[in-house]
C-alpha cells in the first residue's frame, strides 16, 4: 500500500484538479474558499488511515479534536458563568480523556484496512460535512463542494491503496517463439500482472473482514445521515 506521503501528493494533485474544476463550473467563484477546497482534499486523504494504530493521522486527529472539544467546553462555561476551578480542570480533564482513553478504545476496536478502508466510510464522510457545513452561512452549492471535496480525498486514498496492491509486469521475459504467438489480452494480463493479499480492500463494502458488525452500523448510520440530509441534496440538485 501506498506510505503516507505518497498519499498526501496524490491527495494534493486531486485537491488542484478538484479545486480548478469547480472554479471552472463557477460552482466557486471565492478564490479564498478555492483553497479551503484543495486543503479540504488532502485532509480527506489521509482520513482513511485513521484506522492505523501506528498513523499520523490518527494522532492529528485525535489531537484536534482534543483542542477543539477543550475549546468549546471553556466557551460553554464561560456562557454559564461557572467556577473558574470547573473552567480550568473541565478542558484540561476532556483533553486527557480524548488523548488517552477515548483515543485507546477507537485504537482497540478498529483494525488497519477495516471499515474506514470502505465504500460506506466514504459516504458517511460525505454526510457529515454535508451536515456540519449546513449549520453554516454557506450557499448550497458551496456546502456541497465542501462535502464533495473531502469525499474526493478520501476516495483518492482509497483508490490509491488498490493501485499499489497491484504487481504490474511481473515477468518480463519472453522468449521469440512466444513473441511470434498471436496476442491474448487475458493471458497478457495474466501473465504481467500479479496481485496483492490486500487487493480489493480499500474499495469495497465493508463485509470482508470476520467481524461483521462495524459494517452493520456503518450502514445504519448511512441510512440515518441521508435521512437528515435528504432536504439539503433536494436543495443541492435544484443549484444543479
Amino acid at each position: 500500500m501506498a506510505d503516507f506521503k505518497t498519499h498526501v501528493s496524490f491527495g494534493s494533485y486531486a485537491g488542484f484538479i478538484f479545486s480548478i474544476f469547480t472554479y471552472m463550473l463557477e460552482w466557486v467563484t471565492n478564490i479564498y474558499f478555492v483553497v479551503l477546497i484543495f486543503f479540504a482534499t488532502i485532509i480527506g486523504s489521509i482520513l482513511p488511515d485513521m484506522d492505523s494504530d501506528s498513523g499520523l493521522p490518527v494522532k492529528v486527529i485525535f489531537g484536534l479534536y482534543a483542542y477543539f472539544t477543550a475549546a468549546i467546553t471553556i466557551f460553554y462555561l464561560n456562557e454559564l458563568d461557572a467556577s473558574i476551578y470547573f473552567k480550568i480542570f473541565l478542558p484540561a480533564a476532556s483533553f486527557v480523556f480524548i488523548n488517552t482513553t477515548l483515543l485507546k478504545f477507537f485504537k482497540k476496536q478498529t483494525i488497519h484496512r477495516g471499515i474506514f478502508h470502505s465504500v460506506p466510510a466514504l459516504f458517511i464522510l460525505f454526510f457529515v460535512i454535508l451536515l456540519i457545513a449546513d449549520t453554516t452561512h454557506l450557499k448550497t452549492i458551496e456546502k456541497f463542494v465542501l462535502a464533495l471535496s473531502f469525499t474526493v480525498g478520501y476516495f483518492s486514498h482509497l483508490f490509491l491503496d488498490e493501485i499499489y496492491s497491484i504487481n504490474m509486469f511481473t515477468k518480463r521475459s519472453r522468449s521469440r517463439s512466444q513473441s511470434k504467438k498471436k496476442f491474448s489480452l487475458k493471458k497478457y494480463l495474466k501473465k504481467n500482472f500479479s496481485f496483492k493479499r490486500s487487493f480489493g480492500t480499500a474499495l469495497e463494502l465493508g463485509f470482508r473482514q470476520r467481524r461483521k458488525y462495524p459494517a452493520i452500523i456503518a450502514y445504519i448510520v448511512l441510512v440515518v445521515l441521508f435521512y437528515f440530509s435528504y432536504p439539503i441534496l433536494l436543495k443541492i440538485i435544484k443549484v444543479l
